[in-house]
């Protein structure tokens, strides 16, 4: 996959392509989800030459333009460490993300198979064909937020570090992720060593109310008394940014990053 980006210098008729290659698409047929599924791959420069094994970032609602944000955001923590991204691009957002109905989205839900096809097909594949040090972050936003706070309490050993960036879920689920959350914090044990960035923002139109924003905070409460020290947790919120706030993604991929270097 090549990014093409064009200069014309004023008073010339002629444009400059520059290219650069910030990524590669492969895809993965998967006996799960019964369909093939395509991925985004970046590689950390010097990946080719050098003998080191990467970190990788799985980048939820994967596509182009959140590729070149993903890769723009690590490449300014280079000096903490760099990364392997792989962007799984969407099929059917509404299905993967939802592990349940709802009355914001109430067809068909797959999330629970689409958290196995992560587990047991995609990253296999990964760890298999590219130099990995085995450690795992889970990135996703909005709906895909959602998802990667259902994977955190779903298959908590799964991954190392988890940033939401919009995360919560809606209303009329919160009983079922308050029990989820409940059931998952009894064995403290398998959070140890977790590094878990959620954010929001609150002037967000999406939550006018700040009902998803209240319910954050009552599940950040509940995390930090049933977990403790065992991880180390940030939930922040942004009062100058709408939905997705912009600075999310750098904070969080920061905050996860700079706790590992240090493990």
């Amino acid at each position: 996959m090549v990014i093409l980006f064009g200069f014309i210098r004023p008073g010339l008729t002629y444009a400059q392509d520059i290219n650069i290659k910030i990524g590669f698409r492969d895809s993965i047929r998967s006996e799960i989800l019964r369909e093939s599924r395509k991925i985004l791959i970046h590689l950390p420069d010097g990946y080719d030459t050098s003998k080191q094994a990467y970190t990788v970032l799985y980048r939820l609602d994967g596509s182009q333009n959140s590729l070149f944000g993903t890769v723009a955001v690590a490449n300014r923590m280079t000096d903490i460490q760099q990364i392997i991204i792989v962007a799984i691009e969407n099929v059917n957002r509404d299905r993967d993300m939802m592990p349940l109905k709802s009355g914001y989205y109430s067809g068909t839900i797959g999330g629970e198979k689409f958290l196995s096809f992560i587990e047991t097909e995609l990253i296999p594949a990964i760890e298999s064909k590219y130099r990995t040090n085995h450690k795992r972050i889970l990135c996703g936003q909005s709906l895909s937020g959602l998802f990667t706070l259902y994977a955190l309490l779903a298959k908590p050993k799964l991954f190392d570090g988890y940033v939401g960036c919009s995360a919560g879920w809606f209303a009329d689920i919160d009983d079922y992720f308050m029990e989820l959350s409940r059931n998952a914090f009894k064995d403290a044990d398998q959070f140890t060593g977790k590094k878990i960035f959620m954010s929001n923002s609150l002037i967000d139109k999406y939550d006018a109310d700040q009902k998803i924003h209240q319910q954050m905070l009552k599940f950040s409460e509940l995390l930090t008394t049933k977990l403790g020290d065992k991880v180390k947790y940030k939930y922040v919120t942004y009062d100058n940014y709408g939905h997705v706030p912009y600075p999310s993604l750098y904070d969080g991929l920061k905050y996860v990053l700079e706790l590992q270097a240090k493990n």
